[in-house]
């Protein structure tokens, strides 16, 4: 193996769920990344020329998705404007943290035991394609009708001059598939891979890398053509079922594919990464930009293991973690990686992001350390590569931060986010969530030893370190909310 050091970065199966539908296998479950708490600032008051708004932010719940809205909220709240936050019941304490106020989703509809604390999911595996239904159907389409009567609610009580989502909160989409006078700014903020369709790519969870040329444009139109009227045909039908239930007359009609509707129907969709880590499109909607990601404050309050001296001692170092969702089977990923790397001369941080590490710290070989959390803007400044099962907001994280990184996902999104690694060339994807202590071993020398990996990594890392997600957030609701105005539409209550 190299001894070549990277250098500091401080921050200045294979397929997806597509491909399982198609083929009968496919696997779940998913990575997040907690968020600590930054220092609170005294809200501003807006100026004359920027009047105060008043902004409601809803959210999927799981943290993944929610977590850049409450940076977001956070922003908009020391800004001098009033935040409706409308999410799980779970997440009351993080909103109030924000200083915005909380409207909990009605227990009828709040799907967060479903997809964060339900074991099943776990062991997504052996769930199939009826599994990824079932969780289109309950998680993200079954709530549209309570989600939109409570946002209606919500308006109804206070006019709101705009309305910001997540990728995968649906419950907007009857006002946005209803008369514009009738609703205020609708934004989504995408949080996960972009996913709508393309003639340059295959759709969203095959996992295939883009392509423009002749043959590829004709792949993918065939496999998004199969994907809209034939595996999902029957999730299609469902969705218009639900939106004809929340009040979206012609029986639920909505333009082509329900994957593509947020970002050809709202007013702004502002995707949370750079340019360099998205697939090109041609035939980009026109509502898109790309405006970096949100990554997690700076954290105030860590205390440094013993070994934390290590780090600065010559080896290079590997991180592992599965996130801090996806990891009550530890053997996936982390401790695999440990015992693929347990003879080679690198320090090896492996993070449970929950389970208790205490049980697993007798049999570490000696290059390894074990603990339950390390916050990544403390500890990714010291890593040469990180590996990970692909959770979008924790490889943005190794980005930011310049360190490539060895991906192994095979859930959710993550095959996604793992081929843009691989596109992009900043990594590797193994092409499952389940590698073998050979293919990391592998893949980890072979990012070591590459200064190409590193170098692409840094180009990202530079693309981030000039973004600023949440003033451009900002300044976009505040020019639409502006236009708005100068068209004569009142907020909208």
């Amino acid at each position: 193996m190299s001894s070549s050091r990277a250098g500091r970065r401080g921050r200045a199966g294979g397929g997806g769920w597509v491909t399982g539908l198609l083929t009968g296998l496919v696997t779940d479950g998913e990575d997040t990344t907690g968020t600590e708490d930054a220092p609170r600032e005294e809200p501003s008051i807006p100026s004359s020329a920027e009047p105060r708004r008043r902004y409601v932010l809803c959210t999927t719940p799981a943290q993944g998705h929610t977590a850049p809205l409450l940076a977001l909220a956070r922003r908009l709240v020391d800004e001098g404007h009033d935040v409706v936050f409308f999410t799980t019941r779970h997440y009351r304490d993080k909103v109030a943290a924000t200083g915005a106020s909380f409207v909990p989703f009605a227990d009828e509809y709040d799907a967060h035991d479903l997809m964060v604390a339900n074991p099943e999911r776990e062991s997504s595996s052996k769930r199939g394609v009826r599994g990824v239904k079932e969780d289109l159907r309950r998680i993200f389409i079954g709530p549209i009708p309570g989600q939109c009567r409570d946002l209606r609610a919500i308006l109804a009580e206070q006019p709101a001059d705009a309305i910001v989502v997540d990728t995968m909160f649906l419950g907007a989409l009857p006002l946005a598939l209803g008369p514009r006078d009738e609703r205020p700014v609708l934004v989504c903020v995408g949080v996960m891979p972009y996913p709508a369709r393309s003639r340059d790519t295959a759709p969203f969870g095959v996992a295939l890398q883009p392509g423009s040329g002749p043959l590829a444009r004709a792949r993918n139109l065939a496999l998004n053509w199969i994907t809209e009227h034939g595996a999902l045909a029957d999730i299609q039908r469902f969705a218009r079922h639900r939106l004809a239930e929340a009040g979206v007359e012609r029986r639920g009609r909505f333009p082509g594919y329900l994957i593509d509707a947020p970002s050809t129907l709202v007013d702004a969709y502002l995707q949370a990464t750079v340019a360099g880590f998205e697939y090109p499109r041609s035939d980009l909607a026109p509502t898109v930009r790309f405006v970096g990601p949100i990554l997690a404050p700076p954290t105030t309050d860590f205390e440094e293991p013993p070994w934390w001296g290590e780090l600065g001692g010559g080896r290079q170092v590997v991180h592992v973690t599965q996130g801090t969702l996806d990891n009550a089977n530890l053997a996936r990923l982390l401790l695999v990686t440990i015992r693929a790397l347990a003879q080679d001369d690198v320090l090896v941080v492996a993070t449970t992001g929950g389970p208790d590490p205490e049980p697993l710290r007798a049999g570490l070989p000696p290059n390894a350390r074990l603990e339950r959390f390390i916050p990544h803007d403390r500890l990714l400044p010291h890593v040469d590569v990180m590996v990970t099962n692909g959770g979008y907001g924790g490889v943005q994280q190794a980005l930011a931060n310049g360190v490539p990184l060895v991906v192994a996902g095979d859930s959710e999104d993550k095959p996604e986010v793992a081929a843009r690694v691989h596109w992009s060339g900043t990594g590797v994807n193994l092409h499952t969530g389940r590698p073998s202590p050979a293919m990391v071993a592998h893949a980890v020398r072979r990012v070591l030893e590459r200064r190409s990996y590193h170098l692409r990594a840094r180009a990202l890392q530079a693309q981030i370190a000039a973004s600023d997600p949440l003033g451009d957030i900002s300044s976009s609701l505040a020019g639409l909310c502006a236009a708005q105005d100068a068209a004569g539409r009142a907020p909208v209550g």
